[in-house]
């Protein structure tokens, strides 16, 4: 008997929590945030038979399945989607760029080690993430090469990790959020609810047939099955629709670098859009048909030849029924290419109001034959978009994915601006590289660019990290128009010996308009972790306040007092003594401020 017919209490929490530890590796490896992760799994467990043990439910894992996704991408000459700093970026790349059968199939082999069979999976991710550490290096040489020696050669490469231990670590800096097992048992007593309720109805349903079947000649008959929504079909769209020179340089075009390069264009191979945008010429051209379809953007400059368009990113097997689009920050194009009929509106950024919480405004943007080209604020030297895209057809929203971006490269990238500090700089630390990779990131996440953001550093320090190993946290605030302050708190740490650095952050939290920065009372609780399976966690609470701040006092969520502390230039930081809920701080003259540990808080809007 398998579990979806125990009586009694349902034991799917139970079973859900015990399985979890194993499978939720394999989960966050397969897909690219913890939410799909969580809903990846509960996709699997909640089929019929998966509890009943642990080879079922990792069977029922790696199944392959009907659900929305986004098209895998295989990235040429931009940057991967980004991921959080402490992850490994190469890794993290070389995972989306494979269809989903040959991922499932190379991590459950690296992972799990199944018996031989997946060896061409494997070996299809080593090559991605080969030629993902290869141009990695390079532009590590080429930033490294204006501080060494006249003729000095680049330092060596660092040793080679096993591609199983990256998996290991990126799994590790991927954990499960902690509602995930309530989440995922919930998912599955639904799911058993209805196979039991589809059971009960059986009896009842037979008995319908025969007066169905009677009726069936006298009911109205259906029209014919509603068209299937295509994107990519059709004729070329776009402003050099027309261009037949153009059209046919562009399906002649090799696909180098990528797995579907040919000396001659395939019969199927056909250009969906092909136009001018600001500040440059895009084409999408399509190969394949049914799964095996692909699809590629190409990008050039202004009035390029087809010759001249570089291929930018492919789609394998998209969903035909999803828009696509591409996104240039630093010009501020924008393309989304959907089905004719479709209405497109497009948000650039999200606003911090005032009182710290985010909005968004999207704009109305002409889309005939579904195809809109938009000229967005540009963002010069910008690493990543916050554009957003809402497409409705027939009166329904259409998910849509982020647009794909074209990214500076490392010579066009702004710089982040130096900004000002509260507190006196400590000495240089491998750590310090955790901020800019942070600060790029929010910024992005904002909309804003780097050349011109305000950045005010609160406070930086050495901390006890996992192993004793000396860590570095910098707490960074950016100033918003409205008055609100937008908080992260990245930190570093040398990895090893190689002196390959790692980086993660503590949060990043919005503080809402207020007293001046050098005024307010800002506290980070930090769970400092090296991101291994076996990972040890520090945690920290670092409090600031006005350099003439003497103590802290830090109280629990029922306003219990768990520990006090003396404050040195406003400064304290402890070993968190448990839940703190809120911080009081005493002034010189006796006056006193509150303030709650900073809650991290998603800033797309």
């Amino acid at each position: 008997m398998s579990r979806d017919d125990e009586p009694g209490p349902d034991p799917a929490v139970d079973a859900v929590t015990g399985l979890l530890p194993r499978l939720g590796p394999l989960a966050v490896l397969l897909t690219d945030d913890r939410a799909d992760a969580v809903r990846l799994l509960s996709a699997a467990l909640a089929t019929p038979s998966a509890l009943d043990d642990a080879a079922t439910a990792r069977r029922a894992l790696t199944a392959p399945r009907d659900r929305p996704r986004w098209a895998a991408e295989q990235v040429v000459g931009t940057l991967a989607p980004v991921v959080p700093a402490d992850e490994d970026p190469v890794l993290a790349a070389a995972l989306r760029s494979l269809p989903a059968g040959v991922r499932a199939a190379a991590v459950l082999r690296l992972v799990d080690g199944p018996p031989a069979g997946d060896d061409d999976a494997v070996a299809a991710l080593a090559a991605a993430v080969a030629r993902g550490d290869d141009e990695q290096r390079r532009e590590r040489d080429r930033a490294t090469a204006a501080f060494r020696a006249p003729g000095a050669a680049a330092g060596p490469a660092a040793p080679a990790v096993p591609l199983a231990d990256r998996l290991a670590r990126l799994a590790a800096g991927r954990p499960l959020p902690p509602t995930a097992a309530a989440e995922v048992a919930a998912a599955v007593a639904a799911a058993r609810r209805g196979r039991r309720r589809r059971r009960y109805r059986l009896v009842g349903a037979a008995a319908l047939v025969a007066v169905l079947l009677a009726l069936v000649p006298l009911l109205p008959q259906p029209g014919p099955p509603a068209p299937v929504t295509d994107v990519y079909a059709g004729s070329p769209r776009g402003s050099l629709a027309g261009d037949e020179e153009f059209l046919r340089e562009m399906r002649a075009q090799s696909w180098s670098g990528t797995d579907l390069a040919t000396t001659s264009p395939p019969a199927t191979r056909r250009v969906v859009f092909a136009g001018d945008v600001p500040g440059g010429r895009w084409a999408l051209v399509v190969t394949g048909e049914g799964a095996n379809r692909a699809a590629a953007w190409f990008s050039g400059p202004e009035g390029a030849q087809a010759g001249r368009l570089r291929l930018r990113s492919v789609a394998l097997d998209p969903d035909p029924a999803l828009p696509v689009s591409l996104a240039d920050p630093s010009t501020g194009a924008l393309v989304v290419v959907g089905a004719p009929g479709d209405t497109v509106a497009v948000s650039e950024r999200p606003e911090v109001t005032a009182d710290g919480s985010l909005a968004r405004e999207t704009t109305d943007v002409p889309a005939p034959d579904g195809v809109a080209v938009a000229a967005l604020t540009p963002l010069p030297g910008a690493p990543q978009s916050a554009v957003r895209v809402e497409v409705e057809r027939d009166g329904r929203r259409v998910d849509v994915a982020p647009p794909v971006l074209l990214t500076p490269d490392g010579a066009d990238r702004a710089v982040l601006p130096e900004g000002t500090r509260l507190r006196p700089a400590p000495r240089p630390a491998v750590g310090d590289s955790a901020v800019a990779v942070r600060l790029a990131t929010v910024l992005g996440q904002l909309g804003q660019s780097p050349a011109t953001a305000q950045v005010t550093t609160l406070w930086a320090g050495d901390l006890p990290g996992p192993n004793d190993q000396p860590t570095r946290l910098t707490v960074v605030a950016l100033p918003q128009p409205s008055g609100a302050v937008v908080v992260t708190a990245p930190y570093g740490y040398a990895a090893d010996l190689s002196g390959r650095s790692g980086s993660s952050w503590c949060g990043t939290g919005v503080l809402p308009a207020g007293e001046p920065l050098d005024q307010r009372v800002v506290a980070v609780q930090c769970d400092l972790s090296d991101g291994r399976v076996t990972r040890e966690i520090s945690r920290f609470l670092v409090v600031l306040a006005p350099p003439t701040a003497t103590s802290v006092q830090l109280l629990d969520a029922g306003g219990v007092l768990l520990s006090a502390h003396p404050m040195a230039d406003g400064v304290a930081v402890v070993r968190s003594p448990g839940e703190v809920a809120m911080v009081t701080v005493t002034g010189a003259d006796g006056g006193t401020a509150m303030a709650a540990p900073l809650v991290d808080t998603p800033l797309d809007g």
